[in-house]
């Protein structure tokens, strides 16, 4: 004390005291005055506030120093301790413990200016607790805030509250270099970040975690993809794929890398110089192997195409088609699927096969004519048929399969096609098998004759045997009674 402040102590002047340890009396903050030498007249301001100080006299309102009051003394008579928080002024010490603190505690940023003096010294009591102990104890600090985000991707201005703005306000203060390291070694290693983007005022040297519109730009695939294909990658469950908010850009080269040894069914397609549908047979036969990513799309992995090929350009160069056929050529001629023949010939059942050098892909190859394939074992109806199906097997149009199928002579199923996801019906086997146990075809009966449907149908009119009515219209389709009655085979 002086000879001009007998009833000031030092500390009195300082913001963040909100008593006197000494009088053990909580400290009476007067309304700010209009100018500057008003406010230091204190006897003016006294007489000017006088109701207002006799109310606090009369309430006499105790006083008990908080850890960080005490600390804060500490400093104020002894120097700066020991610590971590040593060069830092009081009121950048007050406003890194107050600011922290309302963060730990919860204090909304939008409502942090209307706490009031018992929450404010709360606030700074949880803020110096972390501060004092020194960087690992902010750091682990921060790792909770985050932890308790519920933001589906969590931001750092966000987990961070009150105590970011903070900082950022006052990021370029030498004092404050430790704290503002501290906090963007924290940001740039936990959160998403944007290329050339700069926290506190520091550049980011290098993307450690970008959220996937980040990564979006970068490659040109859509989010979702991206999500699948690290989740396959990395070995994810499909919850912990779901959850994903962000991604490494270690991460993110190894998704890529592999997504780079896909291709599409098209692009297949025209690598080996077949249809998409062909495709999709190979990979039903295990020629080729497929992946899905959540979708109906599926996926043929590069490497397989490129062995299929490899083993085509390894076929010796046949100096002249001679007895030769084109594949295109001879599955035409002895009606037999591209694919089958590829899967005979990958499993060895097929030999003596050449190639033409001015061909691509699977066409490329040449089929010595006298190769006997055999015929094709069709079961009976193994499986439900799409109406096309049935009716390729009945021999009879799709329009009478549909009309039979109105009818309630064949019986129909919902499905989900696995490449488009579309809806469809299928004819059931099992309503197939009661048709064919009880009808024949026209195309049936034609087959089984040697004879053209046209005539045979006429005979069939001509001796009255019935066809089946369905509705309005009669389907070609004969009761075997009726058809062993006439000697029909």
């Amino acid at each position: 004390m002086g000879r001009y402040g007998a009833h000031q102590l030092l500390e009195w002047n300082v913001l963040c005291l909100f008593g006197c340890e000494r009088h053990g009396m909580a400290l009476l903050d007067l309304p700010r005055a209009a100018t500057s030498h008003e406010t230091y007249d204190v006897v003016a301001q006294v007489d000017l506030h006088r109701d207002l100080v006799k109310r606090a006299v009369d309430r006499q309102q105790g006083y008990e120093p908080t850890e960080f009051e005490t600390y804060l003394r500490g400093r104020i008579y002894r120097g700066p301790q020991d610590d971590w928080l040593r060069g830092l002024e009081l009121t950048h010490l007050h406003g890194a413990c107050m600011t922290l603190g309302a963060v730990i505690c919860g204090a909304p940023l939008q409502h942090f200016s209307s706490y009031g003096q018992d929450q404010e010294r709360e606030f700074c009591v949880e803020g110096l607790r972390v501060l004092s102990a020194g960087p690992e104890s902010l750091l682990r600090c921060m790792e909770e805030l985050k932890a308790r985000s519920r933001s589906r991707r969590p931001y750092y201005s966000t987990d961070l509250g009150a105590f970011y703005h903070w900082l950022r306000a006052a990021h370029e203060r030498p004092e404050l270099q430790g704290l503002v390291a501290c906090v963007h070694a924290f940001t740039v290693r936990s959160y998403t970040m944007k290329p050339n983007r700069r926290v506190l005022g520091r550049p980011v040297p290098g993307v450690q975690r970008m959220s996937f519109d980040t990564a979006r730009r970068q490659t040109g695939l859509g989010v979702a993809l991206l999500e699948r294909l690290i989740g396959h990658v990395e070995g994810l469950s499909d919850a912990e794929t779901e959850a994903l908010t962000e991604t490494t850009p270690e991460q993110l080269d190894r998704a890529l890398e592999f997504w780079g040894g896909l291709r599409n069914l098209k692009s297949t397609g025209a690598a080996l110089n077949i249809l998409p549908t062909q495709v999709k047979g190979l990979i039903d036969k295990g020629v080729l192997r497929s992946i899905r990513f959540g979708t109906a799309l599926r996926y043929v992995y590069a490497e397989d195409v490129d062995l299929l090929l490899a083993e085509v350009a390894a076929l010796p160069e046949a100096p002249g088609v001679g007895s030769y056929l084109l594949l295109r050529d001879h599955c035409r001629n002895h009606r037999i699927g591209l694919v089958r023949l590829i899967t005979l010939w990958r499993d060895g059942k097929i030999e003596g096969l050449a190639r033409v050098a001015d061909v691509t892909g699977l066409q490329a190859i040449l089929v010595p004519q006298e190769v006997e394939v055999g015929a094709r074992e069709v079961q009976f109806a193994p499986r439900d048929l799409t109406p096309l199906e049935a009716a390729a097997y009945l021999k009879i149009g799709v329009g009478a399969i549909r009309a039979l199928r109105d009818a309630g002579y064949l019986g129909q199923a919902e499905c989900v096609n696995a490449d488009t996801n579309h809806r469809h019906t299928l004819i059931t086997r099992t309503s197939i098998r009661a048709f064919e146990a009880r009808f024949l075809t026209l195309g049936q009966l034609a087959k089984a004759s040697k004879v053209a449907p046209i005539h045979l149908a006429r005979r069939l009119d001509r001796e009255g045997v019935p066809t089946v009515s369905c509705g309005g219209r009669n389907v070609r389709a004969y009761e075997r009674s009726q058809v062993a009655a006439h000697g029909t085979p």
